[in-house]
């Protein structure tokens, strides 16, 4: 069925004053203080993971439970049922709008966490904090509609790679907050630098002179959240579960038809949330399986390095460094470096080179330093060498991967678009970390310090997190956009507007 396109609405405000001075083309104090505002919020999203992560023992101790996994758990249920709806609301009511809104009930959320009486009312906080992950997809797609055409790319980039450094002082800032403070002060800590935030984004970010103009598809948003709700809940407790479980199966085969039902009724939906047309074409469906094949390396070598380095050594002798929480830090320095400067050459870079072959460059270095990570790791020195090949691929990867999604859609649908990615890389991430943790399951063994996984189990998570980035690198060659004429052509909000 034929949909008619949504109409655009530019902003009243900006008939009389463009969002974008067009001859402001270079850094000025306005658009480095804005880009710093936009990485904060990207740098949040990985730093609460941290954060959280460290403290997690902690709060099974202050509430009195074992089930701690609900603590993650629930924050990325949020986030997979929110994100279409956040997307396509950002499209039709305003991204700078939505990005406020979201930091503050993301803010309110951490605050009701540290300050809950029981267990339950703090996951409550937790879920709400879980819409703090849609940031990194909003700030991005403001970036492309408000900053100067060649600042974009740049700007993109370093929204997503900036978060390397924080690899290094996280478990830092993490120990001092919990031992000063008790576990539940990091939730103060993320709803303080969330509120600085949102004052940034008020006083230095202008709001996207475009509107679609339709009516919101909320049967379409719910079928898309709950489906991506129910495959990620499915495979975050696979391990448990079992693979073959009629509850995992079930929770899988939930989710799928939820999806398909989704398919089936924005085909005929006047004004679906996004068009299936769109998903079909060649820019849009190679981004999306590229986003599926980056994130999953990227989650198994950030999951897995911090066992191996905690882990004793294993009877073999092969694997295992017996450091503590502290020491993971000193592996991951380099690690976090590497991200950082990858990202900034990419993004330098693209008006001259594309994204397409830096990013070419960072899958095949993911692919090498996750073999080598398979084979070569009983050494430390050999484990820095390798993760600093991992740190080069993340780098590019992550810093391209958005430049590629802005190019795939036009302005007025950017919104959903990179929620719709955003949920490609959720899906990505619990599948490779549930696949490779099966895979170790199968080759543990216990000491009177506990169980841990053998190099056996290792080399093969390490070799399905190089398979992913070679897909990556496939999807890399046929992709037909991400040169660099589509980096200096790439339309914006101002494009639209003028047209």
């Amino acid at each position: 069925m034929t949909t008619n396109p949504p109409s655009l609405d530019p902003l009243d405000e900006t008939r009389s004053t463009p969002v974008v001075d067009e001859k402001a083309n270079y850094w000025t104090p306005r658009w480095i203080g804005a880009l710093v505002v936009v990485v904060m919020l990207g740098e949040l999203a990985t730093f609460s993971y941290s954060l959280v992560g460290t403290a997690l023992p902690g709060i099974g101790l202050h509430f009195q439970t074992a089930d701690l996994g609900w603590t993650i758990t629930v924050a990325n249920l949020v986030t997979a049922v929110g994100v279409a709806l956040i997307g396509k609301l950002a499209d039709l009511r305003g991204k700078r709008n939505l990005l406020i809104i979201v930091t503050g009930l993301s803010a309110v959320g951490g605050v009701v966490s540290a300050m809950a009486p029981n267990y339950e009312i703090f996951l409550v906080g937790r879920g709400l904090q879980g819409l703090l992950y849609v940031t990194p997809a909003l700030g991005y797609s403001l970036i492309r509609d408000v900053f100067p055409k060649p600042l974009i790319a740049f700007a993109i980039t370093v929204t997503f790679t900036g978060a390397g450094a924080l690899l290094v002082v996280a478990p830092f800032i993490a120990g001092w907050l919990i031992d000063s403070f008790g576990p539940l002060s990091v939730f103060w800590c993320i709803a303080a630098f969330q509120a600085v935030c949102i004052v940034g984004v008020l006083a230095l970010l202008p709001e996207s002179p475009l509107r679609v103009k339709s009516r919101l598809d909320w049967l379409g948003a719910l079928l898309l959240g709950v489906g991506g709700a129910l495959l990620v809940y499915g495979l975050g407790n696979a391990g448990t579960w079992g693979w073959t479980s009629l509850a995992f199966l079930g929770f899988i085969a939930a989710g799928v038809a939820c999806f398909v039902a989704w398919v089936w009724w924005d085909s005929s939906f006047p004004e679906p949330i996004i068009e299936i047309s769109l998903l079909r074409t060649r820019p849009m469906w190679t981004t999306l399986v590229l986003n599926f094949a980056v994130y999953g390396p990227a989650a198994i070598v950030v999951s897995l390095v911090p066992l191996i380095v905690q882990m004793p050594r294993d009877p073999s002798g092969e694997i295992g460094f017996a450091s503590d929480a502290f020491g993971v830090a000193a592996y991951m320095a380099p690690h976090g470096a590497a991200m950082v400067i990858g990202g900034l050459v990419c993004g330098a870079k693209a008006m001259r080179w594309g994204i397409r072959y830096p990013m070419m460059v960072g899958c095949s270095a993911f692919a090498v330093g996750s073999v080598g990570l398979a084979f070569l790791h009983s050494q430390s020195w050999q484990v820095l060498l390798w993760l600093l090949f991992c740190g080069i691929g993340m780098g590019a990867t992550y810093g391209g991967l958005p430049n590629l999604v802005v190019q795939s859609a036009p302005p007025e649908k950017q919104g959903i678009t990179s929620s719709i990615m955003l949920s490609a890389q959720n899906l990505s991430s619990a599948l490779a970390v549930q696949l490779v943790f099966a895979m170790l399951a199968m080759h543990a063994f216990t000491t009177e310090l506990g169980t841990f996984f053998g190099p056996e189990g290792y080399r093969i998570a390490f070799l399905i997190a190089a398979a992913f980035a070679l897909v990556g690198l496939f999807v890399l060659k046929i992709m037909p956009h991400g040169r660099a004429v589509d980096v200096r052509t790439v339309q914006t909000a101002s494009d639209v507007v003028a047209h």
